[in-house]
């Protein structure tokens, strides 16, 4: 399940590739990926993924055991109270919200 430390981790990581991937060539890059990008991942488009996780925040549900479908519309902060909910009835699914700008 992602959290919060794993957002921030991953927010740490761009943050390094950004800074040490992006003032060279785009295929730099290329090997850090699983699978190849159709298109090299130019340095504004990590700057946007930076940004926009900046003003991201996690909520968690509890969703069918075939992940398809909430089980509960309530989005909860609190990645426990659904982790109890989830082992009685289905699984956790992690939710990833912008708070995009006005």
């Amino acid at each position: 399940m992602l959290t919060t430390r794993h957002l921030a981790v991953i927010q740490a990581a761009l943050q390094f590739f950004d800074e040490e991937f992006s003032p060279h060539e785009p295929d730099i890059s290329a090997p850090y990926f699983d699978k190849p990008l159709s298109t090299p991942l130019t340095a504004e488009e990590v700057r946007q993924l930076r940004t926009a996780l900046q003003s991201c925040r996690l909520a968690y549900a509890v969703c069918d055991l075939q992940g398809e479908e909430f089980l509960e519309l309530q989005l909860e902060p609190s990645l426990e109270r659904v982790t109890t909910a989830a082992a009685q009835a289905g699984r956790v699914a992690t939710v990833l919200l912008w708070d995009a700008p006005a």
